[in-house]
């Protein structure tokens, strides 16, 4: 019973001492040479709470002074914290034309390559779904691995006409005309709006 709660006991110890310190304060550890300097808002950002000055043991890199190199280009002033506009006060606007999200629902699309389990059959499909991505930017291709074999598809469509359409669009570029175009019925991903 020793040999299991000693260990627990120090895994424990140790895992609480580490958790008081921040991502910040463990790079800067004592023996380090991480120096960093950074304000009070990013360090909030980066821990998730300001920092405690007094746990962070300070470096050899720290006590040495910087020297201070001027800038090639005059720096216009920085603004101080009494004309700095409240970022909160202003509402952030998202465009209409971009979705918020994406949900999973059953849908359609093109299947236009299908081969093989070996390296070079994944090759090819790489090979071929940049191919297809470049004949047709704006529709999304997806490589997979179905066992036994690597097969590309293409498009996020909801009813079957629109990829019907892309059917059609592709065998008219008679660039995939022999490689057995075929819109398969799967899950596909839809834009949230």
């Amino acid at each position: 019973m020793k040999r299991i709660y000693l260990p627990l006991l120090l895994s424990a110890l140790v895992l609480g001492t580490s958790a008081r310190l921040t991502f910040t304060q463990r790079i800067q550890k004592k023996g380090s040479h991480v120096q960093l300097r950074q304000d009070k808002d990013i360090d909030r950002l980066v821990n998730g709470r300001e920092a405690d000055p007094t746990t962070v043991a300070p470096t050899a890199a720290s006590t040495t002074p910087v020297a201070k190199v001027k800038p090639s280009v005059p720096v216009a002033p920085t603004q101080t914290q009494a004309t700095k506009p409240a970022v909160a006060a202003t509402p952030v606007q998202t465009s209409p034309s971009k979705p918020s999200g994406y949900a999973m629902r059953t849908g359609w699309r093109v299947k236009f390559f299908s081969g093989g389990s070996s390296r070079v059959d994944k090759e090819n499909a790489q090979a071929t779904g940049r191919e297809f991505k470049r004949l047709f930017p704006d529709t999304p291709v997806y490589m997979h691995f179905v066992a036994p074999h690597w097969i590309c598809v293409a498009g996020d469509f909801v009813n079957r006409e629109d990829a019907d359409a892309l059917v059609r669009r592709v065998r008219q570029s008679g660039q995939f005309a022999n490689s057995g175009l075929a819109v398969v019925k799967t899950k596909v991903k839809v834009p949230i709006e």
